[in-house]
C-alpha cells in the first residue's frame, strides 16, 4: 500500500445499491374490513419503484410511519368520518411526507367499515441549505481505497477524479462535495479491474455524510444515461401508432404497437406527446442513470 492511499476496514456505511427498478404506480381498490367501526387506509410509499422507509402517511390526526418495505396502515375511528359517503371522492385527504422528498396529497373516500389501498410514488427534492458528501471506494468488505472517478447526482451533478480512492483525499482536497440537503446518488467508475459502483446517501443540512462504495472485481460499467420506454394509448387503452414525443431535447415516434424507447441524460425531463386527432399531452418524467423508466401516456380525442 502506498503512503497516499487510505485503508478502510469494516466501517459501517452505505454499500452499493441494486440497479433494478420497476414502474411506479398509484392504485386504488376498495374492500370490506373486519371491524365494523373502523376505516382503514393502507398501501406502499415508493420512489422510482423502491420502498421509502420512515415516510409519514396521515389522514387528519391519524398517521403511520413506513418501515423498510415502505408499507403503512392508518386506522380511522368511525366517529371521525361522520357524514362521509362511500365513494365520495375528496371527503378525506391522505398526506405523505418524508425527508428529502416533496410532500404528496391524495384525495381518498373512506367510510365506517371501509378500506382503501393507496400506493403513492414520491418525487425527491432538495433544500436550500448545504452539507458535505464524502466518498470512499474500496473492495467489498473494506481495505485499501481504490483510485477511481466519482460522479454524484442530485439537484445538480458533480464529478472529480479520486487518485487515492477517496474524496477528500490527503493531498488535494480539504473537504468533500458541498451539496444541497437531500438524497444524493454516487457513481464510481474507471477503477481498473473493478466493476462500476453505486451508493445513495441522505445529506442533512450542516452535516458531513459518507458514501462508502464497495467495488467488485470485473469490468461491468454503469451507463451515464438512463433508458426511457413506454407506450402511448388512447382513452380506451388502444395503442397509437406514429404518435410524436419530445422528451427533453429528443424527438421520436411510436412504433406500430404504440411503443417507444430511447436513452436520456440522468435527470428530470419535460414530455410533450402529440398525435393526429388527439389533444396534446404535457408532463414530466425522471430518468436515472443505469435504470429503465417506464412511462405510459394516455391521449384524449379532440
Amino acid at each position: 500500500m502506498t503512503n497516499d492511499r487510505r485503508t478502510f476496514l469494516n466501517r459501517v456505511g452505505l454499500a452499493g445499491g441494486a440497479l433494478v427498478v420497476g414502474p411506479t404506480t398509484v392504485s386504488w381498490t376498495t374492500t370490506a374490513t373486519a371491524s365494523e367501526d373502523d376505516a382503514r387506509v393502507s398501501g406502499t410509499i415508493s420512489y422510482f419503484g423502491e420502498p421509502v422507509e420512515d415516510a409519514v402517511a396521515s389522514v387528519g390526526p391519524n398517521s403511520d410511519t413506513t418501515d423498510e418495505d415502505g408499507t403503512y396502515e392508518i386506522v380511522i375511528d368511525a366517529a371521525e368520518l361522520e357524514g362521509d359517503e362511500v365513494g365520495k371522492i375528496g371527503s378525506t385527504v391522505l398526506e405523505v411526507s418524508a425527508d428529502g422528498y416533496a410532500d404528496e396529497r391524495r384525495a381518498v373516500a373512506v367510510a365506517p367499515g371501509g378500506s382503501i389501498t393507496a400506493d403513492v410514488s414520491l418525487e425527491r427534492e432538495w433544500g436550500d441549505d448545504v452539507g458535505e458528501l464524502q466518498v470512499y471506494a474500496t473492495e467489498v468488505g473494506g481495505g485499501e481505497t481504490i483510485p477511481c472517478r466519482v460522479r454524484v447526482y442530485g439537484d445538480d451533478e458533480y464529478y472529480a477524479d479520486a487518485p487515492e480512492g477517496a474524496i477528500p483525499d490527503s493531498s488535494t482536497w480539504s473537504r468533500g462535495f458541498r451539496v444541497s440537503e437531500g438524497w444524493w446518488e454516487v457513481r464510481v467508475s474507471d477503477a481498473p479491474g473493478y466493476d462500476d459502483g453505486y451508493a445513495e446517501v441522505y445529506v442533512a443540512a450542516g452535516t458531513s455524510e459518507l458514501a462508502w462504495v464497495e467495488l467488485e472485481e470485473g469490468d461491468r460499467e454503469i451507463p451515464e444515461t438512463g433508458r426511457l420506454r413506454g407506450i402511448v394509448t388512447d382513452e380506451d387503452g388502444d395503442p397509437i401508432e406514429n404518435a410524436g414525443l419530445r422528451v427533453g431535447g429528443k424527438s421520436f415516434t411510436t412504433d406500430g404497437n404504440g411503443e417507444f424507447e430511447t436513452d436520456l441524460e440522468h435527470g428530470r425531463h419535460s414530455v410533450v406527446a402529440v398525435a393526429d386527432g388527439y389533444d396534446v399531452r404535457r408532463g414530466t418524467v425522471t430518468v436515472r442513470f443505469g435504470r429503465t423508466t417506464e412511462l405510459a401516456v394516455s391521449l384524449e380525442s379532440t
